[in-house]
């Protein structure tokens, strides 16, 4: 194995949509962009980074995550990077029609249930979104050793990244739902290391969770 590797990650700041979905209301056609309070939630983000010696900000290419990172890049006067591989989970056609009143169109509610490679009508199956944790896995930590950055993502794509990380080759559908037990909030930063360690005369070699959720900035 290669030197260790210490991953950064931040959720994404308040987005239009997560306003709506609190408030009960329809997504509006531009809920993708970040709020007032979301803005100010990355630029948060930002200042409490300031001591670590970023050089870059990755982020998911969509636009809440691409604002999140232009707040910290503001702070920080960082460049950014687009990863897709990033991306939040892609839900069915029928989610993305329900709103505000989405039902059982959610993937916690088919996904626990059917094949690994079963995927709703323009949805992502469990291995669709794996192999993109698994890339994400791959890609950033060859960049790690050369290069200190934040990456900026989202909160089904972090449980996806967690439950790789806990359970590694036997995670499973059957572990999506306890997952998400585990809450994230808006800019909350989580840290992954991949390092060797000993605990009571076991080897634990590969991914290990570090820190979850820290909004000691919020």
């Amino acid at each position: 194995m290669s030197d260790d590797v210490v991953l950064y990650f931040t959720r994404h700041g308040e987005s239009v949509a997560n306003e709506s979905d609190r408030a009960g209301v329809k997504r509006p056609a531009d809920s993708d962009r970040l709020s007032d309070r979301g803005w100010e939630q990355a630029r948060g983000v930002g200042r409490r980074l300031k001591r670590m010696e970023l050089e870059l900000v990755v982020c998911s290419d969509m636009r809440r995550a691409r604002e999140t990172a232009e707040g910290i890049a503001e702070v920080l006067d960082l460049p950014i990077e687009l990863d897709t591989d990033l991306r939040e989970v892609q839900q069915s056609d029928a989610f993305e029609a329900a709103s505000p009143h989405f039902g059982d169109t959610g993937n916690l509610n088919w996904m626990p249930h059917r094949p690994r490679d079963f995927a709703e009508p323009g949805a992502e199956s469990f291995d669709d979104i794996v192999k993109r944790v698994r890339a994400v896995q791959e890609r950033l930590t060859e960049r790690a050793n050369a290069q200190h950055f934040v990456t900026v993502s989202h909160f089904g794509f972090l449980h996806f990244f967690l439950g790789a990380v806990l359970f590694g080759e036997g995670f499973g559908p059957e572990h999506v739902k306890p997952l998400y037990n585990a809450g994230h909030a808006n800019t909350g930063i989580s840290i992954f290391e991949r390092r060797r360690r000993v605990m009571d005369s076991m080897v634990f070699d590969g991914w290990t969770l570090t820190t979850w959720n820290d909004r000691a900035h919020l």
